[in-house]
Order: C-alpha cells, then sequence, then structure tokens
C-alpha cells in the first residue's frame, strides 16, 4: 500500500461517529450541578454512527480544573471504560465490539466512581471543598469518548458541570 493510500486510510475515519453527553446525574447535561463531596458520578452518552463502523469502547473522564495565575490547571479526578475487564456485564447491557450502521444511535449509561474531588482541592490549597464551589477559577469538566476502530481521532464530548456545596 502506497503513501496516499495509507494516508487516505487513515483520514478516512474521521467524523465516523458523534458523541453526545445528554445526562448528568439525573439532569440536563447544560444545566447539571454536583456535590463537591460526592464519590460517585452517573450520566448517559449517545453515539450517533455517521458511517458504518465498530465501536470497541467507550471511556469516561472526570477533570477539575483549578486556575492558578490566569493558567487553567487540570487534575484529572478519575477516569472509567466500558466493557471493563473486572466487571459481570448482564444480557442487557450493550456488548462491545459493536458494529454500527450510519444512522444507528447508541444510547451508554455510565459511571464514575471512587471521585474525590474535596482531595484534590484540599491539595490545591481549598482546605474546605464547599469554598472551591463559589469560585470562579474551579470548574468541573465531564468528558465522554467512544473508542471507534479506525478514527484517527475517537468521537468525544465535554460538557462543564456545575459544582454544589454539600
Amino acid at each position: 500500500m502506497g503513501f496516499f493510500d495509507k494516508a487516505k486510510q487513515f483520514l478516512g475515519g474521521k467524523n465516523m461517529a458523534s458523541v453526545a453527553i445528554t445526562v448528568i446525574e439525573r439532569q440536563p447535561a447544560e444545566t447539571a450541578t454536583f456535590p463537591v463531596t460526592d464519590s460517585v458520578l452517573k450520566g448517559t452518552m449517545v453515539i450517533t454512527a455517521q458511517q458504518e463502523c465498530t465501536l470497541l469502547a467507550t471511556k469516561y473522564e472526570v477533570w477539575l480544573y483549578i486556575k492558578k495565575d490566569d493558567i487553567d490547571s487540570p487534575n484529572l479526578a478519575r477516569a472509567e471504560k466500558d466493557p471493563d475487564p473486572n466487571v459481570s456485564y448482564s444480557d442487557s447491557c450493550l456488548k462491545m465490539p459493536c458494529d454500527l450502521k450510519p444512522g444507528q444511535v447508541i444510547t451508554q449509561p455510565w459511571m464514575v466512581s471512587e471521585v474525590d474531588l474535596a482531595g484534590i482541592l484540599a491539595r490545591n490549597g481549598f482546605p474546605d471543598p464547599n469554598a472551591a464551589t463559589r469560585d470562579p477559577r474551579v470548574r468541573l469538566v465531564v468528558k465522554c469518548i467512544a473508542n471507534v476502530k479506525g478514527s484517527p481521532f475517537d468521537p468525544s464530548a465535554e460538557v462543564t458541570v456545575r459544582l454544589a456545596p454539600t
């Protein structure tokens, strides 16, 4: 296979699917809040196939950004993925890899546990996590990623979630 054929194959994976985060903690994602000391974050992502593709896995990341000296400092609070090799899935769960047809929509619930925002905040000068909920320098970002076979850039979506005091 020549260079141009390889480049065409590599770039051909672009826009194979799209991802949207629709629900965070049983709230619309755009307006969702999350208590700063909660340790489990749940939501729903929607994957829409733009062309035939294979969904290999999904990944969910929780980031806490803390601005210091006008620079956003990202802190990965926790990440999870499906399928998790340590979890037994029921027959009603989506089995991956999953072949998708153009226009097919997958609604995937997800959960990230052992989230320790209070610990990250304490290490960054916020001994009282509730104080960070009122600080504009602190923001919580949730990112959902679909690992699509053959796609050079896995489709993803992210949403900023407002921190709420406990």
